[in-house]
């Protein structure tokens, strides 16, 4: 898309600063790249930039730097042979090298900055929502949908995230059942420490359990099979999958 700048009359005078008292016009048009910025400079004159832009200018700096150095290794060398020209693209080489190095350590750095941020920001957040009751809760993208005669809220739907609310997903008689199961076992529940572990937070007061599933039972009708069958199936039905029960982790509840 193609977006016009156009400057704004003095509200003293009532006429813009252009030739003629003009008003001053530019363009930009923005495109799918990330990082997009714009800067109005004086004159009314738009720059943008955006990461490609960002990184081309970068590597053409870089070259340009490097192309400098051979530059003036050649003028001291009239008469370069052979070895001279192999010496100083030598040199060359080990100039670009170290200027991408330089920017790929620059890179890190920054991503590292960014998700220390992310970090800290998450964590202030989960103090803050797990604290206040009347917090708004997430609004639905996606309504209307129906399985197996329940109806689904889709509230995330991402490719390597997805939070669905379902109504009456399980009976009163199977909930008695997972809160009799889990009883013996429960226990302060964790969070996830990002390293593939968990940890305890002042922040979640909930209590959690694993319970084991009785397969076998699952034909005599054990509630608790059955659920857990149920959850197999949504899980397949919302990712194709096909994920089956035998070395699956225990049914989870939270109490």
């Amino acid at each position: 898309h193609t977006f016009e700048v156009r400057e704004l009359p003095a509200k003293k005078t009532g006429f813009c600063a252009g030739e003629d008292e003009t008003c001053r016009v530019d363009h930009f048009t923005v495109n799918s790249n990330v990082d997009q910025v714009l800067f109005i400079r004086e004159g009314i004159t738009v720059e943008h930039s955006d990461s490609k832009i960002i990184a081309l200018k970068s590597a053409s700096k870089l070259l340009d730097d490097c192309k400098s150095i051979a530059k003036r290794q050649l003028s001291k060398n009239d008469n370069a042979d052979v070895d001279a020209a192999a010496s100083i693209l030598e040199e060359l080489t080990v100039c670009v090298q170290k200027g991408i190095a330089k920017e790929i350590e620059m890179a890190n750095d920054e991503i590292t900055f960014q998700a220390e941020i992310r970090k800290k920001m998450a964590d202030s957040w989960e103090n803050y929502t797990c604290a206040d009751e009347a917090v708004n809760a997430t609004e639905p993208t996606k309504e209307g949908v129906n399985w197996r005669g329940r109806k689904v809220q889709v509230m995330i739907d991402r490719p390597a995230s997805k939070i669905h609310t379902i109504q009456n997903f399980l009976s009163p008689d199977e909930c008695r059942a997972v809160e009799e199961a889990a009883k013996p076992r429960l226990h302060d529940a964790t969070v996830a420490d990002g390293s593939g572990g968990s940890h305890k937070s002042d922040s979640r007061k909930a209590k959690q359990a694993g319970i084991k599933v009785n397969w076998k039972k699952e034909a005599q009708g054990d509630l608790i099979a059955q659920l857990s069958r149920r959850v197999y199936d949504y899980v397949n039905y919302v990712l194709p999958l096909d994920i089956r029960e035998n070395g699956q982790e225990d049914l989870m509840s939270i109490q």
